[in-house]
């Protein structure tokens, strides 16, 4: 070979090499025996050959560091969009290469365990929810990370809220409205929400207890199914984050009634936030994130917080962010610790009043 990359050289990748070689060959030997033996080759061939072809191709573009960026959601989704456009501004800053790494399942709890098993000098990230570091480790008897021991805060990004929704037919316009609909028929207390364990499931229990009504939570994959039936009347009601509803409430297709927010939207100036309902208290601090492993090197750790706070200042990547629909909110690394935390208590102790059972 002219270039062999270091991770090449490696004795396992040795064994792969060679039992690539040998399908190969196999399919150079089979192209002369007609198409079924070639079909039945040519798919392992050209895998191996791509699996070969893939390090050398991560290398020759790497012109200084490499730095990995972990995201627990697949390719799309709200989080891997920020993900990317950090990760181009933190390229930019740093003069490195930075690659956006997926590792999708369990809501964020595979990501979340590979940044904690990441070794120091690796110089891995994860931009992660809050559901990674808030929520998993209260409803996952053994999650595999502990946030405070295994992980080191940089900054938040961006902030997002909570919203509760119903059809456009529905007579409810707030928190108290809405739970005297639910009194007349308790069917109209279920709602979506876009996981099971999620933060939307407690906030429901807590808005439920707060005005004495039962508020069934109702498990999708993904707020956007939720608020398909929403729209469908299949569901009455939704909690989902309010960036999502965006599109169906300006086209009238669903009725917003409480944002879980400090203060009023500017985006929707006329709904009522859950303290103006008489729900206080609740910490609406929901965000996007970039954590690293605990293990990482001091001086790789201020370099990169450092860049995130230029990067989070800049001008460009607000216009990027803003474009996506998110809410830039910056924030550094002890200010970052100090919400999770207090999110993370309120939250345990709901968690533990609703009777949720650990999995």
């Amino acid at each position: 070979m002219l270039f062999e990359p270091a991770s090449f050289r490696t004795p396992r990748n040795h064994r792969r090499a060679k039992g690539c070689t040998r399908w190969l060959h196999r399919f150079a030997r089979r192209w002369r025996d007609g198409f079924g033996a070639r079909v039945r080759t040519f798919v392992p061939a050209l895998a191996c050959a791509l699996s070969l072809w893939a390090p050398a191709s991560t290398a020759m573009a790497d012109n200084g560091k490499l730095y990995r960026l972990l995201v627990g959601f697949a390719p799309g989704a709200g989080t891997d969009t920020l993900a990317r456009i950090y990760a181009d501004a933190l390229a930019e800053a740093l003069g490195a290469s930075v690659v956006v790494e997926n590792r999708p399942g369990a809501g964020g709890l595979i990501a979340a365990q590979g940044l904690k098993n990441a070794a120091p000098d690796s110089n891995t990230l994860m931009m992660a929810v809050d559901h990674q570091v808030v929520l998993l480790p209260q409803i996952l008897k053994h999650p595999g990370f502990d946030v405070e021991r295994d992980f080191v805060p940089i900054a938040r990004l961006t902030a997002y809220y909570l919203c509760l929704a119903v059809h456009p037919s529905s007579s409810a316009s707030d928190l108290a409205s809405f739970a005297n609909v639910v009194r007349m028929n308790p069917a109209l207390g279920s709602f979506g929400m876009p996981a099971p364990g999620s933060n939307a499931q407690f906030m429901g229990y807590v808005i439920g207890r707060k005005f004495n009504v039962t508020l069934n939570p109702i498990a999708y994959r993904g707020a956007g199914p939720a608020l398909t039936d929403l729209i469908a009347g299949q569901v009455p009601a939704a909690i989902v984050p309010c960036d999502a509803m965006a599109e169906y409430r300006k086209a009238g297709r669903l009725k917003i009634i409480a944002v879980a927010a400090d203060q009023r939207l500017p985006a929707m100036p006329e709904v009522p936030t859950i303290g103006e309902s008489g729900l206080s208290g609740v910490p609406s601090d929901y965000f996007l994130a970039v954590y690293g492993p605990a293990s990482m090197k001091p001086e790789a750790l201020k370099q990169i917080s450092e860049a995130t706070a230029r990067i989070a200042a800049s001008p460009k990547f607000a216009e990027r962010v803003a474009a996506t629909g998110l809410n830039l909110s910056f924030a550094p690394a002890d200010d970052l610790r100090r919400m999770a935390r207090r999110m993370s208590e309120f939250w345990a102790e709901q968690i533990r009043d609703s009777g949720f059972q650990p999995n």
